[in-house]
């Protein structure tokens, strides 16, 4: 009896929730050290725009504030309701397959989430988004791919998915 319920977990991948404790010492952690950070890569990037530097040098920048955990943000991460990580997906989902839609992607998901080129089943590349895992942890695979089919996005699901997912146009519309 044992097997059945493992099998049942490698059918449907889940990343476990995080710590309370943990979110709860990063929120107080990250007023201090976001903005260290932020300081010390845009010192190190004048060094190296100044030296020999590569302008894709320039998105490391965000990597600071994409890890920033809001209040509302905060309040979700700590909930265990799988109800309201649903729902926030959601909106997270809609709002990001309208972008994908367009191929036009705003601050927020440039600095929240990673904007990559996805192929097409006709060779072509359009852009796509990949997620981070501190995104979805606690919602199953499947229920990332059903919000992904009703917003028309594909979900690539990588065999870790501490990886990240990545969500791409399903078909080459004319924009």
């Amino acid at each position: 009896m044992a097997a059945t319920p493992h099998s049942d977990l490698a059918a449907d991948p889940v990343l476990p929730f995080p710590s309370r404790l943990g979110l709860l010492l990063w929120f107080v952690l990250q007023w201090l050290l976001i903005p260290v950070e932020f300081v010390a890569k845009l010192v190190w990037l004048l060094m190296v725009i100044f030296g020999d530097g590569h302008e894709d040098d320039l998105m490391r920048l965000l990597n600071a504030p994409a890890r920033f955990v809001s209040p509302g943000k905060l309040a979700l991460r700590l909930s265990r309701n799988p109800a309201k990580h649903e729902a926030h997906l959601e909106r997270e989902f809609a709002r990001l397959a309208a972008e994908i839609e367009r191929q036009q992607f705003g601050w927020r998901t440039t600095i929240y989430h990673f904007v990559t080129l996805a192929p097409m089943p006709d060779g072509a590349r359009l852009k796509g988004v990949a997620l981070h895992p501190r995104e979805f942890r606690g919602t199953p695979v499947s229920v990332l791919t059903r919000l992904a089919h009703r917003h028309h996005l594909a979900l690539d699901v990588p065999a870790d998915l501490r990886r990240g997912v990545s969500l791409r146009p399903t078909d080459r519309k004319t924009l």
